[in-house]
């Protein structure tokens, strides 16, 4: 009886797929869907990179790979091109970790040998809030093996942080008070690296939010890096519309204006209503900290707050 039980029901899941199939209704699953050729649209115009120096990346992710980029995961981690969301097209970049020690999920481009600026471009969801005490990158830059400059969301504040590292120890500057979840932000850096005099523009939306001098430990970068430096970053962060690129000519000044394309025309460049009554208007003005930040009305941060 139980084993006429079973073929029965083998039947009907049989005869529902055949079903789903010829009415082209997707099935269920768990999780994001992974993307396949008749999801993403690879037929999406390329990139155009605006920017001066010669292109490390470009992708919008509709090819449905990860190509271009250098992958290395570990753990539960895990990256992909997701059918999930997507700022243009129907694919994007996804990283995924967890809480479990050891989950890695990340992108890196390497930039050209000699390198006198860098830009980094692209846009981010991060669909949920991360482990309190931790963070949520975007870019992160490198000189060898050490992170020299990165900017990422804070978990619990919501603030959108640029950290500089230098031998003096690392430098914090909150460039935005609040970044919502599950909603996507375009985020633009150009770096010309020369030690403790090194220029920095960060535009966010298409507002110019830093433009200044910064103190690194290097005068040459080498890697762009997107997701997680180290477990306990755990994150679910779509990506979309990338580009990286570096040059070895004279560099762009600081302050200068967004290459094409440009953001919002909408919005008006430094406007921060809605961040707070320390609104930041200035460029370069972002409420500086060194050393381990801490914030009146919440708890000292523990060891591998800001990591």
């Amino acid at each position: 009886m139980e084993g006429r039980l079973m073929n029965r029901v083998v039947k009907l899941c049989l005869a529902g797929s055949l079903v789903l199939a010829i009415l082209g209704i997707p099935a269920l699953g768990l999780g994001p869907e992974t993307a396949g050729a008749q999801a993403c649209v690879p037929s999406t115009k390329a990139l155009t990179d605006p920017y001066p120096g010669i292109m490390a990346a470009a992708s919008s992710f509709e090819a449905g790979t990860l190509d271009g980029f250098g992958v290395s995961t570990a753990g539960t981690g895990n990256a992909s091109v997701s059918t999930g969301p997507s700022h243009s097209g129907g694919c994007a970049a996804r990283l995924h970790t967890t809480a479990g020690p050891g989950s890695i999920a990340r992108l890196t481009v390497g930039l050209s040998p000699g390198n006198t600026e860098a830009y980094a471009d692209g846009w981010f969801n991060i669909a949920a809030e991360g482990m309190a005490g931790n963070n949520v990158p975007y870019f992160r830059f490198f000189s060898g093996r050490v992170r020299v400059l990165d900017v990422f969301r804070q978990n619990l504040s919501h603030e959108l942080v640029l950290r500089t590292s230098s031998p003096a120890g690392f430098a914090y500057t909150t460039l935005r008070r609040d970044v919502p979840t599950d909603s996507w932000h375009r985020l633009v850096m150009h770096v010309v690296p020369n030690g403790p005099r090194t220029n920095v523009q960060i535009w966010w939306d298409g507002r110019s939010v830093y433009a200044g001098t910064v103190s690194i430990s290097a005068t040459m970068l080498d890697t762009v890096q997107l997701g997680s430096e180290h477990d306990q970053q755990m994150a679910d962060i779509y990506i979309d519309d990338v580009i990286v690129n570096s040059g070895t000519g004279t560099p762009a000044p600081v302050p200068g204006p967004l290459p094409e394309p440009k953001g919002d025309p909408s919005k008006r460049l430094d406007d921060f209503r809605g961040d707070g009554p320390a609104a930041l208007l200035a460029a370069g003005t972002g409420a500086r900290r060194t050393g381990r930040p801490w914030h009146p009305g919440r708890p000292a941060p523990t060891r591998g707050s800001w990591a």
